[in-house]
């Protein structure tokens, strides 16, 4: 199984930091737990004598070896993450009576689920990004003090079974990328305290529907089930997680209209729904003030954007586009004082861009092409000098390109072919060290080219054909060919 290239390690770190941190613990190097100490010397044999357990031995309290925390001079904690293991970890393991934590992550541990069942005391099992096949234990609750789980990354398979349900202890459940093909079970919901469930990357799982039942999970604080199967509608039962941050379920075929209560939700900060087939129209009103991240492209969404939208102040990131969005956009979306990434792309939207927008935040991204606009282009795009993209081709927009572009230094690309614009362009954009795709043909520019342009520039084209650039040596001296 490939290592998990994805943006939530880092909030699987920051979980994993948080639960550490609450467990208290003390390193005692006092005289040797003889028991403990024969377990551990046995299992390092087990495992072929590793070069990095090298410490391990019998002339020293395992309290003081880099991989163990002891408290009151007995092992609570074993941490061998990332040491290339290739064995399977023996079952002594669970000799340790007081063992609470077991972190085996990020190495090459093969076979089915390890004999583990008989360390009762867990409360903290990662088993992550290893080789493990096959089922889950269906008696998994013995180990019923568990309140961290990461399975993640594995290529377990069957069913995951209801009796995790039982787990009533568990705060944080992580079953990503793996190989499952049954479907999620109802018995989840029970889980009173859990404030994580990690789903995503599963899609070899049963077509199935999100359960209702995870609408109990009052303190669920994110719910990550990206690419999982997922059909039909989203259950209206999760708009009462009131402690819900992130909600994820992208890359599904989920259908039907979104719960309008969703956007009520005064926690929720990255809502990610891209890539399924939702339908109908956004409500009027955002009661959930608190958003960062909205992505609700490629889906068939209709209707017009709401003013209240606008109105979010938090909000960096906006994709909607791959919908099929109509009417105007509200001038609002320019005073957002927090935007950085504005995407509205292939939608049927018409009337004026907001006049505003990039005055008043540090905009990155502005793509809007595909759609009806017309006017110009607004003039502070790169108010905040941080713009890298002015995508807004196939519109029909028209005046002339702002000046105020070509002193945007960050820009890497420009592509505002098939409009109306005219006049000349400015002579900044040319020479922008950073751009890289220039595109303005369809247009009605005048003026003469520039007999240089930047070293930086791959793809210019002007007319019908794309432009040819000669380099020389020096990354000063790009010249355009003339026809």
């Amino acid at each position: 199984m490939p290592k998990l290239p994805s943006p939530f390690l880092v909030l699987l770190h920051t979980h994993f930091t948080l639960l550490l941190i609450s467990i208290p613990f003390q390193v005692n190097s006092q005289i040797p737990n003889t028991e403990e100490l024969t377990i551990l010397i046995n299992i390092k044999q087990e495992l072929g004598n590793p070069p990095f357990l090298s410490s391990w031995n019998a002339t020293s309290s395992p309290c003081d070896w880099p991989e163990i925390t002891c408290i009151e001079n007995s092992v609570t904690e074993i941490s061998l993450q990332n040491k290339t293991i290739t064995q399977k970890i023996p079952p002594t393991i669970c000799n340790l009576k007081n063992l609470t934590f077991l972190d085996l992550s990020l190495n090459d541990i093969p076979g089915e689920f390890p004999d583990i069942l008989n360390c009762t005391r867990l409360e903290i099992l990662d088993l992550s990004q290893n080789l493990f096949v096959g089922p889950l234990p269906n008696d998994i609750d013995r180990l019923s003090a568990l309140q961290y789980i990461n399975f993640g990354a594995n290529n377990f398979s069957g069913d995951i079974p209801p009796s995790i349900g039982r787990l009533s202890e568990l705060q944080k459940l992580y079953l990503y990328q793996n190989e499952f093909d049954g479907t999620f079970p109802k018995e989840i919901g029970n889980l009173s305290n859990l404030e994580v469930l990690g789903f995503a990357f599963n899609e070899k799982m049963k077509p199935a529907s999100i359960p209702v039942e995870f609408g109990k999970l009052k303190k669920l604080q994110t719910l990550w089930i990206d690419e999982a199967n997922l059909i039909g509608e989203i259950p209206d039962s999760l708009t009462n997680l009131t402690s819900l941050e992130i909600l994820s379920l992208a890359i599904n075929h989920l259908t039907g209209p979104i719960p309008s209560g969703l956007f009520s939700l005064k926690n929720l900060t990255k809502l990610y729904l891209f890539n399924n087939k939702l339908s109908g129209e956004l409500p009027n009103s955002f009661e959930g003030r608190n958003l960062v991240e909205l992505d609700l492209s490629a889906n068939n969404l209709t209707g017009s954007i709401p003013e209240d939208l606008g109105k979010l102040q938090n909000l960096q990131l906006f994709n909607l586009f791959s919908n099929q969005f109509s009417g105007k956009l509200p001038s609002s979306i320019g005073l957002m004082p927090s935007l950085t990434g504005f995407r509205v792309f292939e939608n049927k939207l018409s009337g004026v861009l907001p006049a505003e927008i990039g005055l008043h935040s540090k905009l990155e991204a502005f793509e809007v092409s595909s759609n009806q606009f017309s006017g110009q282009l607004p003039q502070h795009l790169c108010a905040a000098g941080v713009l890298t993209g002015v995508v807004a081709f196939s519109n029909n927009l028209s005046g002339e390109v702002p000046k105020s572009l070509g002193n945007c230094s960050t820009l890497r690309t420009v592509q505002l072919h098939h409009n109306k614009f005219s006049g000349e362009i400015p002579s900044g954009i040319w020479i922008a060290f950073n751009l890289s795709s220039l595109v303005l043909s369809n247009n009605s520019f005048s003026g003469e080219l520039p007999r240089e342009v930047s070293c930086n520039l791959k793809n210019l084209t002007i007319g019908h054909k794309s432009q040819q650039i000669f380099r020389s040596n020096s990354c000063c001296s790009c010249f355009l060919e003339k026809n």
